[in-house]
């Protein structure tokens, strides 16, 4: 931390830490840092400015190791699909992450410290102790767990949660924390293979998975697999069915990479892909790709079988020479197949306006180094708007599958 500001944030956290937040002064603050009240002033208007700025500090904090960790750091009703996509693994990682945050970052370990001396003696550090330390992220992987369809979600959170709650505190008082992380490590990854043994116990794996392209004779159940898997999700009821229907006959649509996934000979998932391009800042036209719907049949999701089908498609794709990937998509699920965001190549998304939130928007590179020294901006094919331009047809086509009800559900993009 480097700066007047951040260094009065730190001093006043281990003041805070030492004596609790009550007892300290501002002038004190200022003493330590061998500054005048008045100069300490022109930074934070008062000591609870301070103290806003540290919460502030932690939540940016908390967000950004979830985000590292392919976590979702938003509630379970706001990211539904990325609690659901999870895995084992990732619960790990994120968990070894925070052990190490909270016991070896100085500003979150006094943090934590502030918080156990001062959770008796003020209401609002009781409700943040328990939102930082305690019910919070117990309840945060009791959600998670739940959504991955663990048996006991509550019990395997404690699992996890417990042995980094008992041992932080045994690394304060450690002289050699390595051995306390390396004890950590070791229960968190016991935990993690309980969970995917919990996980397969009573699940059927199918024996054989095979890819191929899509025949005729598939479009049907193909579209009705769409349905299922992607109805209600970003609206209420869903187009993607109808919009594959309609780009098998679009002149952007790539035959070769029109895939479908079998399980023992069913088909439980599909990938299509479609010739797009980016309109270069310099006038050129760079070729590239874009894909999906893509799918995997809801009985079967969450257990790998997405990232299976999603990286074989990218590789038949760099195959047939594709150079690069854009894609609008949930970076916690596509960041595992090498996908980031687009801005990072200099891409933009075309009529999204600036500083408008493009995390939606990812890239990929097939060939290293395809969009080296390209800017520009990337617009979807027209085709994916075909159920918007054409309605009372998209109603017809719809009509001939089984009836479904429409909700309007939490995390939709329309309504």
């Amino acid at each position: 931390m480097r700066g007047t500001k951040e260094r009065i944030l730190l001093e006043a956290l281990r003041l805070f830490a030492r004596d609790g937040y009550e007892a300290v002064s501002v002038s004190e603050i200022a003493d330590r840092l061998g500054i005048t009240k008045g100069a300490l002033y022109r930074h934070y208007k008062s000591k609870r400015d301070i103290f806003d700025c540290i919460l502030a500090r932690m939540e940016q904090r908390d967000a950004e190791l979830a985000r590292d960790s392919r976590v979702p750091e938003g509630t379970k009703e706001e990211m539904e699909d990325a609690y659901r996509t999870s895995s084992p693994e990732d619960v790990a990682a994120f968990s070894k992450s925070m052990f190490r945050y909270w016991a070896l970052d100085e500003f979150a370990a006094l943090f934590r410290r502030m918080l156990i001396l001062e959770q008796f003696r003020d209401p609002e550090m009781g409700g943040l102790y328990q939102q930082y330390l305690a019910s919070g992220p117990l309840g945060y992987l009791t959600d998670l767990f739940a959504a991955m369809g663990v048996p006991q979600p509550q019990k395997t959170a404690a699992e996890f949660y417990g042995p980094m709650f008992l041992l932080w505190s045994v690394c304060d008082g450690a002289d050699d924390p390595t051995r306390v992380i390396a004890l950590a490590d070791e229960l968190i990854d016991a935990a993690a293979a309980r969970l995917k043994q919990e996980r397969s116990k009573n699940r059927m794996e199918p024996k054989i998975i095979t890819i191929r392209r899509e025949m005729e004779q598939d479009h049907r159940i193909v579209e009705n697999l769409i349905r299922e898997s992607f109805w209600n999700v970003y609206r209420p009821g869903c187009m993607e069915h109808y919009v594959i229907h309609k780009l098998r006959d679009d002149p952007a649509f790539v035959p070769e990479l029109d895939l479908v996934m079998e399980a023992d000979g069913r088909i439980i998932g599909q990938n299509m892909f479609m010739r797009a391009e980016i309109r270069a800042d310099d006038g050129r036209s760079i070729p590239i790709m874009t894909m999906g719907p893509i799918c995997i049949t809801p009985e079967l999701k969450r257990r790998g079988y997405g990232k299976k089908l999603l990286d074989e498609s990218l590789e038949r794709a760099a195959a047939l020479g594709c150079g690069a990937l854009c894609f609008e998509g949930n970076i916690l699920f596509y960041g595992k197949s090498g996908f980031t965001y687009a801005r990072e190549f200099g891409i933009r998304y075309r009529d999204l306006p600036e500083g408008a939130d493009d995390s939606f928007f990812l890239c990929r590179e097939l060939i290293p180094g395809y969009l080296k020294g390209i800017t520009g901006v990337y617009g979807p094919p027209d085709g994916y708007f075909c159920a918007e331009r054409e309605p009372e047809e998209f109603a017809r086509f719809d009509a001939l599958f089984p009836p479904k009800e429409k909700k309007i559900q939490p995390g939709q993009l329309t309504h």
